[in-house]
């Protein structure tokens, strides 16, 4: 074809992209410096905002709720304290509600305490309500308690509470704790009133009765009271408090603390936030998904200004923004952010009243440069906006017309050979079309050359290729081979949609996804050069058909492309790995996943009406490998599969659930009885099987099973699994060789035993327990020393009692000896440095009397703690039975370290005589067997006398252990016992606290009272 004189595209674009490019330059500086810069600076000023009265939020909750909600919690040794008054009494919660004489002994017993966690709280008052009379004559709904304000609260304080004022209580209180009485005081707590000034007692005292709360769930029905006035003319102040539960449920009052709302303003007004615009803030409560706010507190002269008299704060959301919106009494515009406070817990009865704290800025004064920066942009932006879009239509109709005909002539003559194209006499165009007319020459030769490297490959790979509005389908050679059609000659051709569509449908079989890929089996036959490359290997897969992924990549413009490829060593591979996946390599049985899945499957359709999980456990494993080596251990657990085998011929399903560990689900139709005998007559056969070592000699297959019942046992795997775990567990620590079903029973009492396991392993791993203290007395009340008393913090075992019992099954003991004294000694460390410690005082510590630790940790002990050693007391408790020689070797030691010997719970044990005389101790703890009721029951009385007469003629002091009542202990110290402990005295605490004032005195009351019988 001639060609005609070109003109260059250069010269077609150059000015209007030159006069574009000056416009989008423009527009590219406008963005550069103020594109988005106006969003953000009003999403950054709104954040301020957001942050601001998030901060004010945080700082407001730790002043306030945080310390009031961890005072509040301590009600519970408030009402340990009233079981305790209670107790002294020999009275119950009910008599609380009638006796106003039993309510002012629980108030005198309880003010101490409340006056420290007041001033702990940095409140300006305290107050317990009992739901009870306030005195004997009061008015039926006048409750009884006390209600104390500080009126210098957060600082220092006078020991004579002179700081402090009554508001209500009884005058005795006030005079007994020099707290003067307000003018604004009464006797007790007047509940008649409904305005709202009663809610702090109400709401939580009958929330937790009518969901019949629990100790431990006080705070789930604490109240934080809206403002009210304690009297008409007193401040208004918030509240703060929790009903008083005791341990066996019963609700007798209303714990709480007060804060007035001046104090609350003061937190608000504390915050030192800076920003560009002002800010008031307000404390207030809403209702859950309410958006009507009643003002509480506030601070700020913005909120004194513009809302101070209004009753509400109605704001409405605005969701694009993120922030509230409100009025003023002017009208004006505001933005208000609103955080919730971390009040209440969720599920409770008071969530729906939430407490908020809104920080609140005006709406101009937030976005002033926002909107200036906003009238700029607008101006900026218009101008090139007209601009571009007449200058892209101008260049696009310039720059495009000839090229979109150019593409629509090559789609037209898409697969022609010897591709020849119209020339447009536009340079750079005329270019491309002769750079197209080449390419598609160069197609043609590498489609020949890709298809002659893909004969001649070991891969079988086929491609073709669909147009949506093109008739014919471009095929490779390689399809029509890989297919089993008639091959054409050319390395490539074009096949009529229609056609390509029927061949494919037919050669097509077992359709599946292959992810995003398709995934089918074509019957194809074998040809001579697939049989030269890979006869061995594919001789199967060809005989047989193939298997055949294909790829379907759709691309614009309705272009479909296709690749497929041979997938047949594939496929076979994963049915390979799958079986490995399900199979034990080993036994060839089931592997745990498997096993689940089928066991889920037979249990599910419905068949099974009635079968047993066992599990199995080899006896003899761990001697064969530590003996003849692990190869000999893999042959004796291939002859138990084997064995197990034998079961699946009657109806079961058998897998290998870990090392020597083996699970069947056995069913039949003949119920319990017939799965029995298949058992027995299983069992009976494992006893004539053995497996033969080399020289003959026969190690026979010895096992241990566990058996639970579906469904009479349970119906879910997982829990027929750890009952037949837990009857093998008990087989394997009694008599092994046998298989035991579950009990109920057993499971009950011994549970324990298999699910606090891994807890005990991990607790004598780490070392790490927490210990209490509780303190041990002479006759003038002073402290003689502390027993540590160890307190496991595990979730399957209940109590000392039960760990021991486990770590004794377990051959644990020693460890538990060894747990004891290092972790004892360590919480004893601790106390001392904390500065809880005396320089005095003993420390009892139980010693396990069939352990011992040994003499490298007895050394090792020594060289951590020797200044606490010679303040030991050891005890060896007479639960346990003695082991001789280790009792002499603790007796040794602790002599060693000028410690003392204790007999534990003396006259409760094995053989307490006997070891009297054998151990020769320094002191014997009389068990509270025989001190409680002591002074009731004549028959303790003359086995103590017994054993102050033996101790006295032996220099042994005698220690009452389980003081109880104020009248054991009284007649104890008349009896002449020396040292005492107790709950009376002292409960167990996890810190050192001081014995009770009035628990000293009382001791010395009844030391001068029996030293003055005597003289």
């Amino acid at each position: 074809m001639k060609k005609g004189r070109s003109e260059s595209i250069r010269t077609h674009l150059l000015w209007p992209l030159l006069v574009l490019l000056i416009i989008q330059a423009l527009i590219m500086a406008g963005m550069v410096l103020f594109g988005g810069v106006s969003k953000k600076l009003k999403n950054n000023e709104i954040h301020i905002l957001s942050e601001n009265t998030d901060n004010t939020r945080l700082y407001l909750e730790k002043e306030t709720i945080h310390q009031w909600i961890n005072v509040v919690n301590d009600s519970g040794s408030m009402a340990s304290e009233i079981q305790s008054v209670l107790d002294e009494q020999h009275k119950d919660a009910s008599c609380i509600s009638s006796d106003y004489d039993l309510n002012r002994e629980i108030a005198d017993g309880i003010m101490n305490r409340a006056i420290d966690l007041m001033r702990r709280s940095y409140g300006t008052g305290i107050f317990v309500v009992l739901d009870g009379p306030a005195a004997q004559n009061s008015a039926e709904n006048t409750k009884a308690g006390f209600y104390i304000r500080d009126s210098n609260p957060g600082r220092s304080y006078n020991q004579d509470n002179s700081s402090l004022l009554l508001e209500r209580g009884l005058p005795s209180l006030a005079n007994k704790y020099g707290i003067p009485l307000d003018s604004f005081w009464d006797l007790g707590f007047d509940m008649t009133a409904d305005d709202g000034s009663t809610d702090f007692y109400k709401k939580p005292f009958y929330s937790s009765m009518e969901n019949q709360a629990g100790a431990e769930e006080r705070l789930n029905f604490a109240y934080l009271s809206k403002p009210f006035r304690l009297s008409p003319k007193d401040i208004p102040v918030i509240t703060y408090s929790a009903p008083i539960i005791l341990e066996d449920g019963s609700v007798v009052g209303v714990f709480g603390l007060e804060m007035g709302i001046g104090r609350i303003e003061q937190v608000l007004s504390s915050d030192r936030t800076e920003s560009s615009f002002e800010v008031c803030y307000a404390l207030g409560v809403r209702q859950a998904g309410e958006n009507t706010i009643t003002p509480v507190a506030s601070s700020g002269y913005l909120y004194n200004q513009y809302f101070k008299g209004d009753e509400y704060l109605e704001y409405t959301d605005n969701e694009e923004e993120g922030i509230g919106e409100l009025r003023s009494s002017d009208r004006a515009s505001w933005y208000a952010s609103v955080k919730q406070l971390d009040v209440y817990n969720y599920n409770t009865p008071f969530e729906q009243e939430e407490w908020v704290l809104v920080g609140m800025a005006r709406k101009n004064d937030l976005l002033s440069f926002y909107n200036s920066i906003r009238s700029m942009l607008l101006s900026s932006i218009l101008i090139p906006i007209i601009l571009s879009v007449f200058g892209v239509f101008i260049i696009g109709k310039i720059v495009t017309d000839p090229i979109r005909g150019l593409v629509n002539e090559v789609r037209k003559r898409s697969g022609e050979h010897g591709l020849t194209l119209t020339r447009v006499h536009i340079g750079e165009i005329d270019e491309l079309t002769e750079t197209i007319e080449q390419l598609s020459a160069d197609v043609e030769r590498s489609a020949s050359k890709i298809s002659s490297i893909l004969e001649h490959a070991n891969v079988l790979i086929g491609v073709f290729e669909y147009e949506e509005n093109n008739a014919s389908v471009f095929c490779s050679r390689s399809i029509f081979e890989m297919m089993g059609w008639e091959e054409p000659g050319e390395p490539y051709c074009y096949m009529d949609s229609e056609e390509f569509r029927q061949r494919m449908e037919a050669g097509i079989r077992n359709t599946k996804r292959d992810g995003e890929n398709y995934l089918f089996h074509v019957d194809a036959r074998p040809t001579a050069d697939e049989a030269e490359r890979s006869a061995s290997d594919r001789a199967n897969a060809v005989g047989k058909g193939r298997w055949v992924r294909l790829i379907l990549d759709t691309q614009e413009a309705g272009t479909v492309l296709g690749v497929l490829s041979d997938v047949t060593g594939d496929v076979e591979e994963k049915a390979k790995l799958e079986r490995e996946r399900n199979y034990d390599l080993l036994t060839n049985l089931y592997n745990r996943r498997a096993f689940r899945e089928q066991l889920v499957v037979a249990m599910a359709d419905g068949t099974i009406q009635t079968a047993a999980v066992a599990m199995w456990d080899l006896d003899n494993l761990k001697y064969i490998n530590d003996t003849y080596g692990h190869d000999e251990g893999d042959r004796y657990i291939v002859l138990f599969a084997n064995c197990l085998k034998r079961l699946e011929e009657e109806g079961a399903i058998v897998s290998r659930y870990s090392g020597d560990e083996f699970v069947t689900l056995i069913y039949g139709g003949g119920g319990k009885e017939e799965i029995r005998r298949r058992v027995q007559s299983f069992m009976q056969f494992l006893q004539s099987t053995s497996l033969e070592m080399k020289g003959g000699y026969q190690i026979p297959v010895r096992v241990s099973g566990g058996m639970a019942w579906y469904p009479d046992d349970a119906v879910d795997f997982d829990t027929l699994l750890n009952y037949a775990d837990f009857a093998m567990y008990m087989v394997k620590h009694s008599v092994k060789g046998i298989i035991m079903e579950f009990d109920s029973n057993d499971y009950s009492n011994n549970s324990y035993m298999l699910a606090g396991r891994e807890e005990l392993n991990r607790m004598l791993e780490t070392r790490e327990v927490d210990f209490a203290f509780q303190p041990i007395t002479r006759r003038d009340g002073s402290v003689f020393g502390y027993e540590l008393l160890m307190r496991p913090n595990f979730t399957n075992l209940k109590g000392i009692k039960e760990v021991l019992n486990l770590a004794r099954a377990q051959a644990k003991l020693t460890q538990m000896e060894t747990l004891t004294w290092y972790a004892g000694l360590k919480a004893v460390e601790k106390q001392d440095q904390a500065g809880a410690l005396g320089q005095t005082e003993r420390l009892f510590i139980n010693s396990i009397a069939s352990a011992c630790m040994s003499k490298e940790e007895e050394a090792d002990l020594w060289n951590r703690y020797s200044s606490y050693l010679s303040r030991v007391v050891t005890e060896l408790t007479e639960g346990e039975p003695v082991n001789q020689e280790y009792m002499s070797r603790k007796i040794a030691v602790t002599k060693k370290w000028n410690g003392l010997i204790a007999i534990d719970d003396f006259g409760a044990g094995y053989n307490s005589e006997t070891v009297l005389l054998d151990m020769a101790p320094d002191i014997i703890k009389v068990d509270m067997s025989l001190v409680q009721r002591i002074h009731e029951d004549p028959n303790r009385q003359l086995i103590l006398n017994n054993i102050l007469d033996f101790a006295g003629q032996n220099h042994i002091t005698v220690l009452a252990e389980g003081v109880e009542t104020k009248e054991e202990l009284e007649f104890l110290i008349q009896c002449g016992v020396e040292l005492f402990q107790g709950y009376y005295i002292g409960r167990p605490q996890m810190e050192i606290r001081p014995i009770d004032p009035y628990i000293v005195r009382k001791m010395q009351d009844f030391a001068q009272k029996s030293d003055f019988s005597q003289k």
